[in-house]
């Protein structure tokens, strides 16, 4: 560095001092520059790249705009309604069907049609008047049972006409029995497009899309869940998805809970529990078996009791019944089962069994008709409530002409087939609920066989 000290030598004009300090210099920083881009000093390639990239955009917007329109015609929905109310025979005040509204903390109760809504759920109490019928707005019919829960978890219809999507029902039947009748695809009011229908219920064992145009009885109770086809056809799913089943016309599949999904069994199916005396009946007051044994002396004062066993007649098992030593002194000597069963929702119900009578001392049907050495018997009540009786005899002789109403006359110790046909339609009170039936004998003296005894229902 050069540096003058501001001083004149003497002698000299000028006097000037270079004063050289070596120093070390400060290192250089480097000042980065920016970066040169590709187009700058070029501005026809820049609009090359704005132009491109708006036509670019602008196919992009062209495609999009009506892909997401079409998406939005054609899946677009608007939620429904549905309309229920109760069937059943109430009193004042009953409150037999219940509804339960979402962010509603009481229940309503419905007597009269009232519309119900996605995420409603019904409720029925476990009293034979507590029923429910709910029409959905495809024309679709539930008829819901006592004791029976459900909510709507889905009613929807496409906005638009030119969708190709289905109408939707979703229902989850969370326990009790419904009977579905689907209606067919037609033009109406509540489907003005006559489109198809996806009709969904949900159970806690198997998801089921019934098909339109068909009727099915779906029956939830601990543990199981099952389906019945009456008409048309349905698809069955396991709810893991392992297992898909058609359920065909006159077929029923059932699903137990942590359990595959079973096979196809016929749909009819019978109430009665140990028809073929597989279980042996002992008579013990505290047997637990399905059937109780019972005497009933009467009022003549006598006291000698008929007997009840289960005996290998043939290649059979059979209930015997036989009393004898009365003395012409009549009783009752039989078994019972109860049974406790809505039928309503079946279309059939058969009684059936295979007789034998070997001897009897009391002529026909005794002084009365009601005296047989082998009856069967039911106890039901109507859709009111009123309680009813299906009675018939069977005897081998009437040697005194003895009255004998509802009775067949049948060769003596030879099995014989009966078959009741379809007593929903031929009695005079079309029976809603069966309370329970009995097979038993009465008279004097007596013997009697009974064997494959069945109350078929479909």
């Amino acid at each position: 560095m050069c540096r003058w000290n501001g001083t004149r030598r003497p002698g000299s004009s000028t006097a000037l001092k270079l004063d050289l300090e070596s120093r070390a210099l400060p290192q250089r920083v480097r000042v980065a520059q920016p970066q040169t881009l590709v187009w700058q000093g070029k501005p026809e390639r820049a609009a090359w790249l704005v132009l491109f990239g708006a036509f670019f955009a602008c196919v992009a917007l062209s495609a999009l705009v009506p892909a997401l329109g079409y998406q939005f015609i054609r899946f677009s929905s608007d939620a429904q309604t549905a309309s229920l109310q109760a069937i059943g025979i109430t009193k004042e005040g009953d409150t037999p069907v219940r509804v339960n509204a979402p962010n509603v903390t009481l229940p309503i109760a419905v007597k009269d049609p009232a519309p119900v809504s996605e995420n409603y759920t019904i409720v029925t109490d476990k009293s034979d008047s507590s029923r429910g019928l709910l029409t959905f707005f495809d024309s679709s019919i539930a008829t819901v049972s006592p004791n029976t829960q459900l909510t709507l978890r889905e009613m929807r219809r496409p906005r638009f006409g030119w969708s190709d999507q289905p109408n939707i029902v979703t229902v989850e039947q969370i326990g009790g029995a419904v009977r579905y009748a689907i209606a067919p695809i037609w033009k109406h009011e509540g489907n003005p497009d006559g489109r198809a229908l996806q009709f969904l219920v949900r159970t806690p064992n198997f998801d089921v899309w019934l098909n339109p145009g068909g009727s099915y009885a779906v029956n939830v109770s601990d543990g199981s869940s099952e389906i019945a086809v009456r008409e048309g056809s349905a698809l069955v799913q396991s709810r893991d998805g392992s297992r898909q089943m058609l359920v065909g016309l006159g077929q029923r599949i059932v699903a137990q809970d942590n359990q595959p999904l079973g096979d196809l069994l016929p749909a009819a199916k019978d109430l009665l529990a140990n028809g073929d005396f597989a279980q042996t009946i002992t008579c013990d007051p505290n047997e637990i078996g399905p059937w109780k044994c019972y005497s009933d002396q009467g009022g003549d004062g006598g006291n000698v009791n008929g007997s009840i066993g289960i005996v290998h007649a043939g290649d059979r098992r059979a209930v015997q019944i036989k009393r004898v030593g009365s003395n012409q002194n009549s009783a009752i000597t039989g078994i019972r089962q109860e049974i406790n069963r809505d039928v309503s929702d079946f279309r059939t119900l058969n009684l059936s069994a295979d007789v034998r009578v070997d001897q009897h001392n009391l002529s026909g049907g005794g002084y009365q008709s009601t005296e047989y050495p082998l009856i069967l018997h039911l106890t039901y009540k109507d859709v009111n409530g009123d309680q009813h009786e299906y009675f018939h005899g069977f005897y081998v002789q009437n040697d005194t002409n003895n009255p004998h109403e509802n009775a067949d006359r049948i060769p003596r110790a030879q099995w014989i087939p009966f078959d009741s046909s379809n007593l929903l339609a031929s009695l005079p009170f079309k029976p809603f609920r069966i309370v329970s039936a009995e097979i038993y004998a009465s008279g004097w003296d007596y013997e009697s066989y009974l064997s494959n005894i069945r109350l078929t229902a479909e």
